[in-house]
């Protein structure tokens, strides 16, 4: 990490999910993290560099990550710069819920600097995640891919069939999603905290580093925000 280049605060007006910077040196923001490229050429003349900012409520930068992106070089492509930074940024969306900042994914972000936002790395760079960071960490980020590839109503109704089978393998008892909820909540709402519900039994029942390769098989989603599920 080179602390040299350490950006002490975002701009205020961009703390909405979106895009940042330019076409050539974009960035993108994914909840409290911001993941922006640059170009300094007295630190590695032949490949950009990568910022990964996790932030405050003020914008404040709370913890940060950077270095050489030795999968991009100087001549890549404006679609690959920008698919790069959302990627990696809907990757670690989530790791804010995690007390430890970016540390647990130090090592997934230097192998996506390295590997780029190809699906075999991405894959190891999720497990990586799933290994060091905390439970709720996890739960969002599945959560997150369920929904982006079954949709938000069909995901806990996938689940559900999921969750009773594991329970019949697992020996554990069933959990129960058919709660009612209270007036105040949404069907958006009650359907959120229902998928919650069925994605942690299942990281509690299997682990946190199994889940996600079990969520894989019993969903046939690739539950990794890949390029294509994105749409970039």
């Amino acid at each position: 990490m080179d602390r040299d280049h350490r950006p002490e605060r975002a701009d205020p007006g961009l703390l909405v999910d979106g895009w940042l910077g330019t076409e050539q040196l974009p960035g993108y923001r994914a909840g409290a993290v911001v993941v922006k490229l640059d170009d300094l050429p007295a630190v590695d003349p032949d490949h950009l560099y990568v910022d990964v900012m996790l932030l405050g409520d003020d914008g404040a930068c709370l913890d940060h990550h950077s270095g050489t992106c030795a999968a991009l070089g100087h001549r890549s492509e404006p679609e690959d710069r920008l698919r790069f930074v959302r990627v990696v940024a809907e990757l670690v969306r989530h790791v804010g819920l995690d007390r430890r900042g970016l540390a647990p994914i130090g090592q997934a972000l230097r192998l996506i600097r390295e590997r780029g936002v190809e699906a075999a790395g991405l894959s190891i760079a999720a497990q990586l995640i799933d290994k060091f960071c905390d439970e709720d960490v996890i739960v969002a980020s599945l959560m997150q891919a369920l929904e982006l590839s079954l949709g938000r109503d069909e995901a806990p109704r996938r689940m559900r069939h999921v969750v009773r089978r594991l329970a019949r393998e697992s020996g554990f008892g069933e959990l129960d999603d058919d709660g009612t909820f209270p007036a105040s909540h949404s069907a958006d709402d009650a359907a959120r905290q229902r998928l919650n519900a069925q994605v942690l039994y299942v990281v509690r029942t299997v682990s946190k580093g199994h889940a996600r390769h079990y969520l894989r098989e019993m969903t046939d989603c690739t539950l990794i925000p890949t390029p294509d599920l994105l749409g970039v």
